[in-house]
């Protein structure tokens, strides 16, 4: 003898759970990239400022260079979608953040770019580019 249940509406409430799912998801993922690029600002070596101010993040993966424009806020992301995880990219559009990054200065550690994500994100050998 089989039975069977009908429950009016499941399909509604889990499509609702799926987007706050999302919606918390892509908040957690905000939250851990202001704090990722505000930690790359801390561990930034400086000598006039330029790569410090530099790093930013967006949903593009537009470079910025703070000696051309101005950082991108987190405002500018515009609302949280709950409708698909979104990617964020980190940023900094300064010619020689890939030798700071190597050691050049005594600043900074070498990978002091990859040690600080690391503490927020999973990072892989396709995470970090440099263009």
């Amino acid at each position: 003898m089989a039975v069977s249940i009908k429950v009016a509406g499941i399909k509604q409430t889990l499509n609702n759970v799926e987007k706050e799912y999302t919606e918390i998801i892509n908040s957690l993922q905000r939250a851990a990239v202001i704090a990722a690029v505000s930690e790359l600002k801390l561990t930034t070596p400086v000598d006039t400022g330029r790569a410090r101010g530099s790093w930013a993040f967006n949903k593009t993966g537009a470079k910025q260079d703070a000696g051309v424009s101005a950082v991108i806020e987190a405002g500018i992301l515009g609302p949280i979608p709950n409708n698909k995880i979104e990617t964020l990219y980190i940023t900094n559009g300064t010619p020689y953040i890939k030798d700071l990054n190597a050691g050049s200065s005594i600043q900074a550690p070498p990978r002091f770019v990859e040690k600080t994500l690391s503490r927020y994100f999973k990072v892989t050998s396709n995470s970090i580019r440099y263009s």
